[in-house]
C-alpha cells in the first residue's frame, strides 16, 4: 500500500490556476454520461458531487491524491490513499492514479454498497430523489447536504446530462449563449475544429473525458468506426492527448523507419503515423500480437527482408539513423474554437507519466516561460493530472 503523508504535499502544493466550476464541469462532463451509461448512477449526481467534494477540482484532495468525491479508505482499500482531517483528524482517504479512476470508483462504490441499492431503483433523471436519498444513506453528516447538491445541479442545469444520455439523439442541449446559432457565420464549421492530417489522414486529439460514443456523434460517424479505425476495444476509454483517426489508416506511412521507445506497443506506433496496426506487422515481418522492444527499429513504409534489428540507445547507428519526425501538435490547434462564438479559445493539457515543462512545450509550440506564466508557476515542478494550459488566443 502506497502511503501519502497529506500534511507533507501541502507544503509542495503548486500554485497553479484554478479551475472554475464551468471550466470543471465542460471537462467531466462526458465522462459522468459515460458513467451513468456504463453503471446507471445520474450524471447530473456524478458531477455535482464532484463540483461539492472537490471544490470543482481545486481541492487539496483533489490535486494532491485525484479524489474528487471525498471517498474514505475503509477496511477493503488497498490502493494508495492521503490523510486528511474531516469528522476527525487524519482520517484514510483514497487516492487514485488519476481522475478518471475517481470517477469510475465513485460509481462503483456507489453501486457496489448495499446501502444505496435503492437509490437505482429511482427514474434516471430523479436527481432529487438521488440527492436525497444520499443524504439518507449517509453519503455526508451534513443535514443539508440534499439541498446543497440539488442547488448546484439546478445552478448548472446539470439535469440535461441525464436527459442526453436517457434520450440519446433525440435530445438537444439548449445553447448556453442564448442565440440562434443558425446567425453565428462559424457555427456550421464548428464539429471540424481541431481537425488535422496525420499521413493524409483527418484526426483529432483526444480530450479528457471524450468517448468514442461522443466522438461518433460529433463528427457524424457510426461508433463501430471510430473502434474500427483506432483499434480500440468496445468500452475502452480514450487516454487523453492521443490521436484519433475519422477516416481508416493507411497501409504505409511517407515516413520512413521508427525507433521503438521504451513502453510503446505496436498500437500506439500505429496511431502516431496512421498506419494500420496489421499493416504494420507485415511491413515488419512480425508475427500478429507480437510486441516489439526498446530499440528495434521498425519500418513505416517499405517492406523488410528480416525482422526488426534492435540498435543501442546513444551508439553512432542510432544517433545517425533517419527517424521518423514527432507528429506537431500544433496543428490540431490551428482551428481550435469555441463551438458556440466561433472565436480563439484557451487550450489545456493534463500532465502525463514522464512529462515536463520543456516537453511539454515542445509539444505545443510554445516556450517553458509562456506556460509559467498562464499557469502561474513559480516552480518547474509539475504532478501527473495537473492541468495546464498551453496555448492562448490572448
Amino acid at each position: 500500500m502506497t502511503f501519502i503523508l497529506f500534511g507533507l504535499l501541502n507544503l509542495l502544493e503548486l500554485k497553479g490556476q484554478l479551475m472554475s466550476t464551468r471550466e470543471y464541469i465542460d471537462s467531466f462532463k462526458v465522462v459522468a454520461m459515460q458513467e451513468m451509461r456504463m453503471h446507471g448512477v445520474p450524471a447530473s449526481i456524478t458531477l455535482g458531487q464532484g463540483v461539492l467534494e472537490s471544490a470543482s477540482g481545486n481541492s487539496k484532495l483533489a490535486k494532491n491524491c485525484n479524489n474528487h468525491f471525498g471517498i474514505k479508505c475503509r477496511s477493503t482499500w488497498t490502493g494508495a490513499f492521503c490523510l486528511a482531517d474531516d469528522d476527525a483528524k487524519d482520517e484514510c482517504f483514497r487516492g487514485y492514479p488519476s481522475v478518471y479512476e475517481s470517477y469510475r470508483d465513485h460509481s462503483l462504490f456507489l453501486k457496489n454498497s448495499k446501502r444505496y441499492f435503492p437509490l437505482f431503483e429511482l427514474s434516471a433523471t430523479d436527481y432529487r430523489g438521488w440527492a436525497t436519498g444520499l443524504r439518507e444513506a449517509g453519503y455526508a453528516t451534513n443535514p443539508s447536504y440534499a439541498n446543497i447538491l440539488i442547488g448546484v445541479i439546478e445552478k448548472y442545469h446539470l439535469g440535461l446530462f441525464d436527459s442526453v444520455v436517457v434520450m440519446g439523439d433525440d435530445y438537444v442541449i439548449p445553447s448556453e449563449a442564448g442565440g440562434n446559432t443558425n446567425n453565428n457565420p462559424n457555427a456550421g464549421n464548428s464539429a471540424m475544429a481541431g481537425v488535422a492530417e496525420v499521413n493524409g489522414i483527418q484526426a483529432i486529439i483526444a480530450k479528457p473525458g471524450e468517448t468514442p460514443e461522443a466522438l461518433a456523434a460529433r463528427y457524424n460517424l457510426g461508433i463501430w468506426q471510430i473502434y474500427k479505425y483506432n483499434d480500440i476495444e468496445k468500452g475502452q476509454m480514450l487516454n487523453p492527448g492521443e490521436i484519433i483517426y475519422l477516416k481508416p489508416k493507411r497501409r504505409r506511412s511517407t515516413e520512413t523507419n521508427h525507433l521503438v521507445k521504451p513502453g510503446e506497443s505496436m498500437r500506439e506506433i500505429s496511431q502516431q503515423y496512421g498506419v494500420k496496426v496489421k499493416h504494420l506487422y507485415k511491413l515488419n515481418r512480425l508475427e500478429l500480437g507480437e510486441e516489439v522492444q526498446p530499440g528495434e527499429v521498425l519500418n513505416l513504409h517499405s517492406k523488410r527482408s528480416n525482422p526488426p534489428i534492435t540498435l543501442i540507445s546513444g551508439s553512432d547507428t542510432a544517433s545517425r539513423m533517419q527517424t521518423a519526425k514527432p507528429v506537431d501538435y500544433r496543428k490540431f490547434m490551428s482551428n481550435d474554437v469555441s463551438p458556440v462564438t466561433g472565436q480563439p479559445q484557451d487550450t489545456y493539457h493534463f500532465v502525463k507519466s514522464g512529462e515536463t515543462l520543456y516537453s511539454i512545450s515542445k509539444t505545443f509550440g510554445v516556450t517553458v516561460e509562456q506556460i509559467r506564466v498562464w499557469n502561474s508557476l513559480s516552480t518547474d515542478q509539475i504532478n501527473v493530472g495537473q492541468r495546464l494550459k498551453v496555448r492562448s488566443p490572448n
